[in-house]
């Protein structure tokens, strides 16, 4: 081989090796994102997610609770946030079996962010829940109940029975028991069991729904469930269902500048990102 051909031959192997690096470093930029955990959910460990439309990001405005605080032996305050459904977004985030409701505030620019619905023991959301268009876990039928749902900027509640959630509704919540019917309670007898707890209220025809919570100073402190029923009523509540309670209750919101915060004690599997004022 002359040394000309030798050259011809070593630029060309080069130029090789360059275009390889070239597609290569095309084909990780352009590479999907690693697979998820089974069933669509992270790891109990991972850290708060959101569906990938979340992405883009613009602050929610602040939002003010009507607050009251019970005296009895039972005191606790009750915190209603209302939120008229039209001019809000609804997000459900997943905690992955953590508790900071302040992070989830912050990392997502909400306006509110509370507990979700139930999850059985192997930590798994238990009952429909739709956020955004997207089924994040089958309706039960064990669970019963009743969904909340929100939908073309109206919010309904209906039997969990046999419920089919509209396409592309922006969100869906199965959770027991339901707790207002055609504006009357439908919690036939007081079991007396106090607890903290967490409820969406609709009103207006389900152009407004107020989030309600009620939390103790301490631990187990709060109303019963005919007692919340029978306060609903009294608010104008059309319509009512009892979110997850007791350990699970919790909230963060902003209000006058700054991120308030009620911590759940107990760790939780969904919680609802609620904007108001904004359009993410």
């Amino acid at each position: 081989m002359t040394r000309s051909t030798r050259a011809l031959v070593l630029a060309a192997i080069a130029a090789i090796a360059v275009a390889a690096c070239w597609l290569a470093l095309r084909a990780r930029r352009a590479a999907p994102p690693g697979e998820p955990h089974a069933g669509g959910l992270p790891p109990p460990s991972a850290a708060p997610t959101a569906p990938a439309s979340a992405a883009p990001r613009a602050d929610g405005a602040e939002i003010t609770p009507e607050e009251t605080t019970l005296e009895d032996d039972d005191a606790f305050r009750l915190l209603v946030f209302p939120v008229r459904v039209a001019g809000a977004r609804f997000r459900v985030v997943d905690l992955g079996m953590t508790r900071d409701l302040a992070r989830v505030l912050r990392d997502t620019g909400a306006s509110l962010v509370i507990n979700g619905g139930f999850f059985d023991p192997s930590e798994r959301p238990e009952g429909l829940v739709v956020s955004e268009g997207q089924i994040l876990s089958a309706r039960s039928d064990t669970l019963g109940g009743g969904v909340v749902v929100i939908s073309g900027g109206r919010a309904a509640l209906a039997p969990a029975a046999g419920f089919v959630a509209p396409a592309g509704a922006a969100l869906a919540i199965q959770a027991r028991p339901r707790l207002v019917v055609d504006a009357g309670s439908v919690i036939a007898r007081d079991d007396g069991r106090a607890a903290e707890r967490t409820a969406l209220c609709l009103r207006d025809q389900g152009r407004e729904i107020e989030v309600v919570v009620a939390r103790g100073e301490v631990a187990g402190k709060g109303p019963t469930l005919a007692m919340l029923a029978d306060m609903l009523v009294s608010r104008g509540c059309e319509a009512a269902l009892n979110l997850d309670g007791g350990p699970s209750t919790g909230a963060a919101w902003r209000q006058n500048g700054d991120v308030r915060v009620l911590p759940p004690r107990g760790p939780l599997r969904h919680a609802v990102a609620v904007w108001v004022g904004a359009e993410p």
